[in-house]
């Protein structure tokens, strides 16, 4: 222990210090490990560093489980540790000139489904940024997804753009509300003074662009954390971003089924997604073992756009999403058939229809998708048994409805017992009432 320089000692004491005060005599590996990137330390020295702390009775433990409520609460959800190293972003300077030539070459991308929100300014906000421009007023910084230089993602920043396209290309902006510069107000671009629009031209803004290379769910995470518009976008909106190619197209195909609006009683909003979520929650949990969910709801789903991607293309599979599509209909079916206007939701021993619930689509959907035809065909034929011991377990098992608003590796894996042990038992037609 003696070849530790002070001053290390001095980081890893004051690490100590935080497991004391903080973390009950621990820290986490990706806190030790993110220090240990800090102080440049190599392999032996991080095994030296190591034995120190744990010399003094402090603990190196695994990182947390991730826990989130159901739909029913705000989700809040809970960033996962990263290495920084992999954390690349470059601040550039580029004028407002390069930032206009972009969006007039379609090389920024505006996300389209989104443009409902993408022009939420009103004409006076849009003229005041552009009076801005021409009294040298700096702007916020913007951020960009830079993965592909041909086409930036707007990570933060999107209302600026809006602007920027409606005065500058669209040319279909006139200035209105102006603070000084009132003579202005009624102008368009092309009526400015040529030393005004020279000067906004050669403005130079800040941009902070993510480069190539950075793990897709650091990006997303990146995204959920900087993304401050006048409305932030929501979990699916930012994969839809993320995750371009069929994924996008496969779960809005989903979401728009029929049986689908039927089954969830047209209770889940569209607008923001929300119905591409739950599709992607069906097919994330048909897709991945249960083993292999790690307790965070949103990397698992970000994996299923990828698996989409990746094996559902008809390109590279040329029945699969066809075949997949046709069991998600049937299970809805299915749903609607044994539930009613109560699939997806706790069931009471009145009647009142609860919220639809995330937790309860994925698990019946999942778990009813691995049937075989003879035990669907079993299941309906018990359809009162099964709806009895879903009222009762929905009544009577504290820890499977306590499972229903945590995305814990332990919930889930409750909640996804506990519906399998059902359906088994109505399958079996054993009343244990």
């Amino acid at each position: 222990m003696n070849s530790i320089p002070e001053k290390i000692i001095i980081e890893l004491d004051n690490i100590i210090n935080i497991a004391f005060k903080y973390r009950n005599n621990s820290i986490s590996e990706s806190f030790f490990l993110d220090i240990m990137q800090s102080i440049k330390a190599n392999k032996n020295q991080e095994t030296i560093y190591r034995e120190y702390i744990l010399s003094k009775c402090v603990e190196i433990t695994k990182d947390d489980d991730i826990d989130e409520t159901d739909e029913s609460i705000d989700i809040t959800v809970k960033i996962k540790p990263y290495d920084t190293a992999n954390i690349d972003i470059t601040p550039k300077q580029p004028t407002i000139g390069n930032i206009t030539e972009r969006l007039r070459n379609d090389e920024i991308d505006l996300l389209p489904e989104f443009q409902r929100r993408a022009d939420l300014w009103t004409d006076q906000q849009k003229s005041q940024l552009v009076e801005s421009l021409i009294l040298k007023i700096p702007l916020p910084a913007f951020y960009f997804d830079g993965s592909n230089d041909e086409k930036w993602i707007v990570i933060d920043g999107l209302q600026r753009l809006s602007a920027l396209k409606n005065f500058f290309v669209d040319k279909n902006l006139a200035l209105s509300g102006l603070e000084f510069l009132t003579d202005l107000n009624g102008a368009k671009i092309d009526d400015l003074p040529r030393a005004y629009s020279r000067r906004m031209m050669e403005t130079q803004v800040m941009a902070y662009i993510i480069n190539p290379g950075a793990p897709i769910n650091l990006k997303y995470n990146i995204f959920k954390r900087i993304n401050t518009g006048g409305l932030r976008l929501e979990p699916q909106e930012i994969r839809h971003a993320l995750y371009q190619g069929y994924a996008t197209q496969y779960v809005k195909e989903l979401a728009e089924i029929l049986i689908f609006r039927e089954a969830t009683g047209y209770s889940i909003k569209t607008e923001r997604m929300l119905d591409r979520e739950f599709v992607l929650r069906f097919i994330a949990f048909y897709e991945q073992e249960l083993k292999d969910y790690n307790g965070s709801i949103e990397i698992f789903l970000n994996n299923a756009m990828d698996i989409i991607n990746n094996k559902y293309d008809p390109n590279i599979n040329k029945n699969y999403s066809e075949n997949i599509k046709n069991v998600f209909i049937n299970i809805l079916n299915l749903s609607y058939y044994l539930f009613g206007n109560f699939a997806f939701r706790k069931m009471p021993d009145e009647e009142k229809r609860r919220p639809i619930s995330k937790a309860l689509f994925e698990t019946w959907t999942s778990c009813l998708a691995k049937l075989t035809n003879d035990e669907i065909i079993m299941l309906k034929e018990n359809k009162i048994l099964l709806i009895h011991k879903y009222i009762r377990m929905n009544k009577d098992d504290n820890e499977f409805i306590e499972s229903l608003s945590s995305a814990k590796i332990s919930s889930v894996k409750k909640r996804f017992e506990s519906i399998q042990k059902l359906i088994m038992e109505v399958l079996n037609n054993v009343n244990t009432d």
